[in-house]
């Protein structure tokens, strides 16, 4: 079996290979095809004017023009007819026996007078002189083409290729204006100065920035649908677990918490509240390939998120919007007029530590604790902990193998801040020439977590390319291959998770046993029984008061667990233009992901809980081959003020998910020789299955605009799907938004003060087809293969394996959405409203079926309906004081209300689906929020028995088993007795409101940002308490539990006694709810930019050091390890339940990013 393994690793290899292959070829194809072809212009125009000259030429090119109109007059009439010619070769023609000349640089042509500049050089009197300077951007780069006016004059000048300008006979005190397309105008008094050095700062008002839609872009002054935007140059210095982290507090309506903190995880995000009592997760498209999560994304190569909010963006994706939709556009390459090409690295390397952590009892709180617990439930202590000698000779016994203290199981199972590490390394290349451009990037993290046993890594590799074939085909492409690793621990188990056991394991064992000395007599057996001195997964003890894991033994078994995996991402297309007017574009996207567990499980034995008799060796090989294929045409055109643009398209797309397994027992030994499977001698078992879904779509949309005023946009969208049965499979979803750009309008214009203002409106429907493939058929399959007295006479058993639904259709979604957006001062000031009204109907949901039914599983069913409400704020200013001080503040707040409207088999749905599987800790029902927590409501602590006997309701005591120190549990009903009838809500998991507030600022070239994030309102339900503070000495406790538990009447009125019998004190109740509202001040980072003055020296461009933490602290009364709490396995029905996640880090770091 051995070879196997290689075998599987040369395929995976050899598949890479072929990929890799077949990119390099379309790298070729692509360079020869672009060498072979320049940007030719072709022009035939007769008594027209150089500036239809100059339309012409940007209409079928990417030249644009700049030029002074006081030297250029556009107005001039030239006839032309060339075909095929250069640019230059057209300019010269035009410009023949005048004195305008002309450079291009990249895509700009710069337009100069040359007979004008020298009459301005001349003419330079006494009273009036010459003044230069560069114009750059806020990264230093130059600015070509920058118009620059003496105000009130005709003097004026442009920038060159160095963003040099000069201006000549400039009056003493005049002001020079500066503009430029995109930028903000800046005008400066030249006082007695000869030089002036500008920089020019982005429009922050962007009015004609694009934003992506599904299949297209908008000018964001033409959006009419709820679209939050977050840039790459935002997020790139965060140091983020995965790309969709970005998201985190940056958009309103998007809340994301985090299930895990361990390496790797990923979080739970859900815009606009949990629609559904089925899958919440948003569908994400990266660069036209639809992907169910971004973890394995390179946040580095994100050039824009935009999270399409309501049914209006969300409907033209159809069957997968109902939760959401998050596109992703990777960054791309510069093209210039020459080939030029840039290097950009970054690095960043830090460390971690737990922010929070229990203060347990130590050795000797812990025999009191459990002496207590005992004696107040009238038992017999345990013989270990019976005697003052006895508890003393277990004190000596630790205190000469490591400390009087005990073990401190959370110190040993965690790693030190300095083995704790987290470092992430990015190197790209971009450039190009004038029709083909290209980025490549190579990035690698690794993440070893703060507890030991975990750790994440991930080498990605990617390739952009673009390029103009001809004027009328351009064609793009990009390969992204990903390798990650991950090893994880036990979580969201209430019986062996890691950190749940490391909290209440006791500490009186010892972690290992192999060099301990003088053992009492009465623990000899119990702490070597089964230990083998040449077994080194033998030389740890099992724990001795309690039946959970040795957590060190643990973590080292565990880690010899490994998931690893390769994929390929890739996607090819072309866009043909048509006509002027309209377009064709096809793509095709692969998607092929090679995923491999690597189990062992050594042959141990550590006591009767913790061994394994046999060693096992077990392989899971899973194959995911997805690919969609995308042609639609889109029109666009301008008559006069109208504008309309459509676009009309079709889509298929096909996943095929393969899954094979095996496993062996019997090995020899443990040795890393033996771990393969072919050395297994017992047992053997293999399994396999493969599942294929696909979809056929088509889809439309229309877009009008009247005068940059009125907007209009309707979509819509018909999807097929095999997951449905004939007569079920077809879906329509369409939407329709309106706008008005109401500043625009004429009774406005006298508002200098308001720069935007733009009132949006918008309904849609959208669809959900996440269910189990082929869950509306029913199946059958092999059950039980028998032997019936001789070997040789079997009896092989099938039957039904799955009820399935024949009438399951689509779970649909509408959504109602009003809109305001509004900028002041120049944008400046930027203030965002959204109103949502979001209801989904026909859920597809599993609801539990008696059990008399038979079924051997639960069905999927169409029922019921839930809505949620809400509304969104987002505000940001930039300011600035003086020349060198920039600052800027943008928040964002959102609230939503879950409901759910009916549930249609009439049945609540219960959740006991955690823990120990037997409560109800949740309930999902009609009239309340989807899985709020349920159990009873107390009203204190008993404190006589007096106080039991006087707890009546109609004529009977209500508690009568309770003892002084029980909670007391509210009878709703008042029939003197408590059961399911006095259960009830007992918290609200859904928040009142989540935020986040960044606020930054830049100083000659320091900057600081500090970002918060937080919840407000939700409640947090704490099952951790069950076992750690449970009073009843099972397992440690932290050591509070000593004092804050009633000791006798009037002790306390919150907690209730220590006591081995916890009669009903531990039934599901408010007990267990605590307030989960936080603030996080997320990120802090405080970095310094090297002037380029000096940088540029060696070649270095934007070399900035930086030093960052994360989770740097957090405000809350919650008393968990963590408040930011999702959901158990993505179930909304388990929403903010905490078993004792692995908590997040807290991490310090240090990075330098530069570019060349």
């Amino acid at each position: 079996m051995a070879n196997h393994s290689g075998s599987s690793g040369r395929a995976n290899l050899g598949t890479l290979k072929r990929y890799t292959i077949i990119g390099l070829c379309l790298i070729i194809f692509q360079l020869n095809v672009v060498a072979a072809a320049a940007q030719m212009i072709s022009l035939s125009i007769t008594k027209g004017t150089i500036s239809d000259v100059f339309k012409a030429i940007e209409d079928q090119s990417d030249y644009k023009f700049f030029y002074n109109n006081k030297q250029v007059n556009i107005n001039d009439e030239v006839d032309i007819k060339v075909h095929d010619s250069s640019i230059e070769s057209v300019l010269d023609n035009i410009f023949k026996g005048t004195d305008i000349t002309y450079k291009i640089v990249k895509n700009h042509v710069v337009l100069t007078n040359k007979r004008i500049e020298e009459t301005q050089s001349e003419s330079v009197n006494q009273d009036k002189k010459s003044v230069s300077g560069k114009v750059t951007d806020q990264n230093g780069e130059p600015l070509i083409g920058v118009n620059v006016v003496v105000k009130g004059t005709t003097t004026g000048a442009m920038t060159d290729i160095d963003g040099i300008y000069r201006l000549e006979n400039v009056p003493a005190n005049a002001t020079v204006e500066f503009s430029y397309i995109g930028y903000v105008q800046q005008s400066v008094n030249i006082g007695n100065r000869n030089r002036l050095d500008i920089i020019l700062s982005e429009d922050t008002q962007k009015l004609d920035e694009v934003v992506i839609v599904g299949y297209g872009s908008f000018k964001k002054r033409d959006l009419t649908g709820a679209i939050t935007q977050v840039k790459g140059d935002e997020i790139a210095n965060l140091p983020l677990r995965s790309a969709a982290d970005a998201l985190q507090g940056k958009a309103a309506g998007v809340t994301i918490t985090a299930s895990s903190g361990s390496p790797g995880s990923l979080g739970d995000v859900r815009i606009r509240g949990v629609g559904t009592i089925n899958n919440n997760n948003p569908l994400y498209v990266v660069d036209g390939l639809p992907q169910d999560d971004i973890g394995w994304l390179n946040a580095r190569d994100i050039e824009s998120i935009e999270v399409l909010k309501d049914a209006s963006a969300q409907a033209i994706y159809g069957a997968r919007a109902a939760n959401g939709v998050i596109l992703v556009s990777t960054k791309r390459g510069d093209s210039g007029e020459s080939y030029r090409s840039n290097i950009e690295f970054d690095m960043n390397i830090g460390f971690q530590n737990i922010p929070k952590r229990y203060d347990v009892l130590d050795a000797e709180g812990f025999m009191e604790y459990k002496n207590r617990a005992y004696t107040a439930a009238g038992k017999a202590l345990i013989d270990d902990f019976s005697t003052p000698e006895k508890r003393e000779q277990i004190l000596s016994f630790l205190d000469k193998n490591g400390g009087r203290e005990g073990t401190d199981w959370w110190k040993e199972t965690t790693r030190k801040p300095s083995e704790a590490i987290n470092q992430n390394y990015n190197l790209a290349f971009s450039g190009g020439l004038n029709k083909l451009r290209y980025r490549s990037s190579f990035g690698y993290m690794k993440q070893d977590g703060i507890l030991r046993g975990s750790d994440y890594e991930r080498l990605s590799g990617r390739l952009n390319m673009d390029s103009e074939v001809t004027k009328w085909l351009n064609l793009s492409a990009n390969v992204n291959v990903i390798y990650e690793s991950r090893r994880n621990l036990d979580e969201n188990n209430s019986y062996t998770a890691t950190v749940f056991s490391t909290i209440s394991a006791d500490p009186i064992t010892p972690v290992y046993r192999d060099n301990l000395t003088d053992i009492p007599d009465f623990l000899q057996a119990r702490i070597m029984g089964g230990y083998e001195p040449t077994n080194p997964w033998s030389r740890y003890t099992g724990v001795i008061y309690s039946n959970k894991p040795n957590t060190v033994a643990q973590v080292d078994r565990m880690a010899q667990n490994k998931w690893h995996g390769i994929a390929t991402k890739s996607n090819i297309s072309g866009e043909f233009k048509l006509f002027p007017f309209l377009t064709f574009k096809s793509s095709i996207a692969l998607d092929l992901n090679r995923n491999q567990s690597d189990g062992f499980t050594p042959k141990y034995y550590l006591d009767g809980d913790e061994y394994s008799t046999y060693a096992t060796v077990s392989r899971g090989v899973s194959n995911t081959d997805y690919w969609v294929f995308d042609n639609y045409l889109t029109y666009n055109q301008k008559f006069s003020k109208h504008s309309v643009s459509t676009m009309a398209g079709t889509s298929a797309e096909k996943k095929r998910y393969e899954y094979i397994g095996a496993s062996k027992q019997g090995m020899v030994n443990n040795d890393p020789s033996q771990q393969i499977i072919n050395a297994g001698t017992l047992n053997p078992g293999a399994s396999g299955y493969v599942v294929t879904n696909s979809l056929n779509s088509y889809f439309g949309r229309i877009f009008y605009s009247f005068d940059n005023r009125y907007m209009l946009t309707a979509n819509i969208r018909w999807d097929g799907s095999s997951r449905f049965a004939d007569g079920n499979r077809w879906g329509c979803f369409p939407s329709i938004s309106a706008g008005w750009n109401f500043s625009e309008e004429a009774f406005m214009k006298n508002f200098d003060w308001l720069s935007q203002s733009k009132l949006r409106i918008g309904w849609g429907e959208i669809g959900n087809q996440t269910i189990s493939d082929g869950a509306y058929l029913n199946t059958f399959g092999n059950g039980s293969y028998y032997i019936f007295g001789n070997p040789y006479t079997t009896s092989l058993y099938g039957g039904r394996t799955q009820v399935g639904n024949p009438d399951l259709k689509w779970e649909t979604t509408h959504q109602l959405d009003l809109g305001l957006d509004m900028a002041f001062f120049n944008g400046s000031l930027r203030a965002s409203f959204d109103y949502f009204n979001r209801k989904t109907q026909d859920m597809l949901v599993q609801v539990p079926v008696p059990t008399s039914l038979g079924y051997p599983n639960v069905p999927w069913m169409n029922a019921g309906s839930v809505s949620n409400k809400g509304i969104e704020l987002t505000i940001g200013y930039n300011g600035k004081i003086g020349s060198d001080f920039k600052y800027a503040i943008d928040g964002n707040i959102s609230t939503y209300r879950n409901k759910v409207e009916s549930l249609g088999s009439g049945a609540n749905i219960p959740g006991k689906g955690i823990h120990l599987g037997y409560y109800t800790y949740t309930m999902t029902e009609p009239g309340m929020p989807i899985g709020y927590f349920y159990g009873y409501k107390t009203d204190g602590v008993f404190q006589t028995q007096e106080e039991i006997d006087n707890y009546k309701n109609n004529g009977q005591v209500v508690m009568p088993g309770a003892k002084p120190g029980d909670l007391k549990f509210k009878d709703l009903n008042g029939d003197g007795k408590l059961d399911d009838e006095d259960r009830t809500m007992t918290g609200n998991p859904h928040p009142d409101f989540t935020f986040g507030l960044t606020l930054s600022a830049e100083y000659k070239g320091f900057d600081i940002s500090a970002f918060f994030q937080g919840s407000v309102g939700n409640d947090l339900l704490n099952v951790l308490k069950y076992d750690i503070y449970s009073g009843t000495g099972w397992y440690n406790a932290p050591k509070d539990i000593l004092t804050t538990y009633w000791n006798g009447p009037g002790s306390t009125n919150k907690n209730f006694g220590i006591d081995a019998d916890s009669r009903m004190n531990l039934e599901m109740s408010d007990w267990y709810v605590e307030n989960g509202s936080y603030v996080r001040l997320k990120n802090l980072q405080i970095g310094y930019t090297l002037p380029s003055s000096l940088t540029r020296k060696i070649t270095i461009d934007n070399l900035r050091v930086f030093v960052a933490t994360q989770n740097l602290f957090t405000i809350t009364g919650y008393s968990g390890l963590d408040p930011e709490v999702g959901e158990i396995n993505s179930n909304p029905q388990y929403k903010g339940c905490d078993m004792g996640f692995y908590p997040q880090a807290r991490t310090f770091m240090f990075g330098v990013s530069f570019k060349l």
